[in-house]
């Protein structure tokens, strides 16, 4: 099974998948082949996982820039949310 099934198979995705970054915002790790991905999320109450920007990772660092994109449609994604 690959690791991104889980998203949609399984209730509780087991923590070494799961990073945690900052300000509410996780990261989701996947391998497919020899190359890494990195897709940012965040919880929307207990069960609801909102998926965000996702990129190849190059090095050992998450990119600055990509986490301040996921921080940033974070706060969109709750804006629009209190405008419904």
């Amino acid at each position: 099974m690959r690791a991104l099934d889980l998203l949609v198979t399984e209730d509780k995705i087991p923590h070494h998948y799961i990073k945690f970054i900052r300000d509410g915002v996780y990261e989701f790790r996947s391998n497919y082949g020899n190359t890494e991905f990195r897709v940012f999320f965040i919880y929307d109450g207990n069960t609801i996982v909102v998926l965000f920007n996702a990129f190849k990772k190059k090095t050992q660092k998450t990119p600055d820039s990509e986490i301040k994109k996921a921080i940033k449609l974070k706060e969109e994604y709750y804006a629009t949310k209190r405008n419904q």
